[in-house]
C-alpha cells in the first residue's frame, strides 16, 4: 500500500502555483488492466493542505482528448477525467471527487451500509477548480494534449463526515485517470487494484495519505 505525507502549507493568495512547483510528483501510473486495456497516458498529482482546504493539481498528457460533459454530477467519467476518492476514517466509507478536463465535478458520498449521497449544489460550488484547458465544452481534438486542473477541497465538502480540519488527519485515498467514452478508453491508478475488470470503488484498496 502506498503512502504520502502531505505537508502544511499557508498560501498567499497569488503563489499557489509556485507552492506546487516545488512539490514531489506522485504518478498515477498502475495499469490495471493491461489485457484489454494498456493505454497509459502520462498523469501525475501533486498536493498539499492549508489546514482547512487540500490542494490538489492534476497534470495530464494523453492522445486524442474532448469535453462532452457540460454540467457539474454529469458524467464525468466519459471525458478525460482525473479522480480522488478519500475515506476520511480509512474504512470503507468514502467520498468519489470525479473531474474534467474543463473541471466539471463528480461528487458524492458512498457509506459501506447505506445508498450513495450525491452533494448538494453548494457543496459542489465550495470545491474551487481550475482548469488549464478553460471550462467550455469542446469536440474531439486529436493528437497529444497536456492539460492540468487544480481542485481546492475544503473539509467542508467531506459533509456527512464532520471533518473540520486535515490537521493530523490519516486518510484513505487512491487518484485515478480514465476517460472511458476517449477514441482509447484507459483506467489508470496511482494506488494498485486487484479487480479482475476496472473498478475505482475500491476502498479495500485505497493507499494512505498522512497529513502534517
Amino acid at each position: 500500500m502506498k503512502s504520502i505525507k502531505v505537508p502544511k502549507i499557508i498560501p498567499a493568495e497569488n503563489n499557489i502555483e509556485e507552492i506546487f512547483e516545488n512539490l514531489q510528483s506522485h504518478e498515477i501510473d498502475c495499469c490495471n488492466w493491461p489485457a484489454e486495456f494498456p493505454y497509459s497516458p502520462k498523469a501525475a498529482f501533486k498536493l498539499f493542505h492549508d489546514g482547512e482546504r487540500l490542494y490538489i493539481k492534476f497534470t495530464v498528457t494523453e492522445n486524442d482528448i474532448k469535453a462532452a460533459v457540460t454540467e457539474d454530477q454529469g458524467r464525468t467519467w466519459t471525458d478525460p477525467c482525473v479522480e480522488f476518492f478519500v475515506s476520511p476514517e480509512a474504512n470503507l466509507d468514502y467520498y468519489n471527487f470525479e473531474c474534467t478536463c474543463t473541471g466539471k465535478l463528480l461528487l458524492a458520498w458512498h457509506p459501506a451500509d447505506a445508498p450513495k449521497e450525491a452533494a448538494a449544489k453548494e457543496v459542489i460550488d465550495s470545491v474551487k477548480r481550475s482548469p488549464s484547458l478553460g471550462t467550455e465544452p469542446f469536440p474531439l481534438r486529436t493528437g497529444e494534449h497536456t492539460w492540468s486542473v487544480i481542485e481546492v477541497i475544503p473539509a467542508k465538502a467531506l459533509f456527512r463526515s464532520g471533518v473540520e480540519s486535515f490537521d493530523g488527519k490519516e486518510m484513505g485515498a487512491n487518484f485515478y485517470k480514465c476517460g472511458d467514452e476517449l477514441p482509447t478508453p484507459h483506467f489508470l491508478s496511482w494506488n494498485a487494484i486487484e479487480w479482475p475488470e476496472p473498478s475505482f470503488h475500491r476502498p479495500e484498496q485505497f493507499g494512505k495519505l498522512i497529513f502534517e
